[in-house]
């Protein structure tokens, strides 16, 4: 099994050893948020165009299938009879020429016929360097990544058929708490759903293929996030959290919610008062959170102020974990806080922990 942030480079070396990758995973982990970020990371300063077919120089093309939708017509092409000759018109949604990457989505959802279709095109590269899908060619410049979810899951997803295994590289990728921490931290996800998931990481993802209802997972509780950004009524918001996480998850997030109107002075921390060291373990994520979140927020010249006063504070916390955490995700963020002189001191005292 693969995490997350390390799927993006097994992916990356698969497609230069000519190969294609499969992300093989549970429901809502995140497969396609990595293939995004692999499009990326290929792109190499490249401008990424969605949906585009034929990219233009200083562009590259990010074509995203999502098979279970499709059916063998849309990608084999429709037959025809030109001057006695049987032919196919294909309909324009492949790739033409440029370079990108053809992302194909819910392999595992799609019927076996479309499997059979796509399994053309997955030999590994030969002499000529060139995949083929009946008369239709993959330009050069392109790669192709698949995703699929398990079978065992019970997400609709079909056996794979085993002409399209012997063909591709499978990647195992499970949910990583810490990883979706980091990316989290870095695209906008609310910092009370960050904190509740640092203090109950088991909350991230849980699955029960026999349950129909509503359960968490990194997407449903990113899609929670944008709902809670909202603002919505405070006698709405656990009813509302249902329908993305599940009853369960959603009393014990609203729970923790209710933690916030004991939170210390934050501003208070940051500009180094004395402020009385919190005992109570879901308060302390909640607060190492949100004291993330005001050093963010802070200019320039106060930055690295807030940070060393907020790390002091944190440090005085009954557990370690708070503080490595917190420095950890501050580091990651903003390089030049490595250079401080509480940071510093910070590593030599937990040398033997990973920061």
């Amino acid at each position: 099994m693969f995490k997350p942030s390390e799927t993006k480079n097994v992916v990356a070396h698969v497609l230069k050893g000519g190969n294609v990758p499969m992300l093989l995973g549970g429901v809502g982990i995140g497969k396609s948020s990595i293939v995004k970020a692999v499009a990326e990371e290929l792109a190499n300063g490249k401008e990424v165009k969605q949906g585009e077919t034929n990219p233009k120089k200083g562009e590259f093309g990010f074509v995203d299938f999502r098979l279970a939708l499709y059916e063998t017509i849309d990608l084999n092409g429709l037959p025809y009879v030109d001057d006695g000759e049987q032919k196919k018109a294909f309909l324009g949604n492949l790739p033409k020429g440029g370079s990108g990457l053809l992302f194909f989505d819910e392999f595992a959802q799609a019927p076996a016929s479309i499997q059979k279709v796509i399994g053309q095109l997955l030999d590994p590269k030969g002499k000529d360097d060139a995949r083929r899908l009946g008369e239709y060619e993959l330009p050069k410049g392109w790669n192709i990544v698949l995703a699929g979810n398990r079978h065992t899951d019970r997400s609709g997803a079909n056996k794979l058929l085993a002409h399209a295994v012997g063909r591709i590289t499978v990647i195992n990728v499970e949910h990583d708490v810490e990883d979706w921490t980091d990316w989290a931290m870095n695209n906008g996800v609310s910092s009370d759903v960050i904190a509740y998931i640092q203090n109950s990481p088991q909350s991230l993802w849980r699955f029960d293929a026999k349950d129909n209802n509503p359960q968490p997972s990194p997407r449903s509780w990113v899609r929670l996030s944008d709902t809670y950004k909202t603002n919505p009524p405070s006698f709405l918001q656990q009813r509302m959290f249902e329908g993305d996480v599940g009853e369960v998850e959603a009393i014990e997030f609203s729970t923790f919610l209710r933690l916030k109107d004991r939170l210390p002075n934050l501003k208070d921390i940051v500009t180094g008062k004395d402020v009385d060291v919190l005992e109570d373990v879901g308060l302390s994520y909640l607060s190492s959170v949100a004291l993330m979140e005001v050093v963010s927020k802070a200019s320039d010249k106060d930055r690295i102020f807030y940070f060393e006063n907020a790390l002091s504070w944190i440090e005085k916390m009954p557990s370690p974990e708070f503080a490595i955490f917190f420095a950890r995700g501050m580091v990651k963020k903003y390089n030049e806080l490595t250079n401080t002189k509480k940071f510093s001191e910070f590593k030599v005292r937990h040398s033997d922990l990973e920061v």
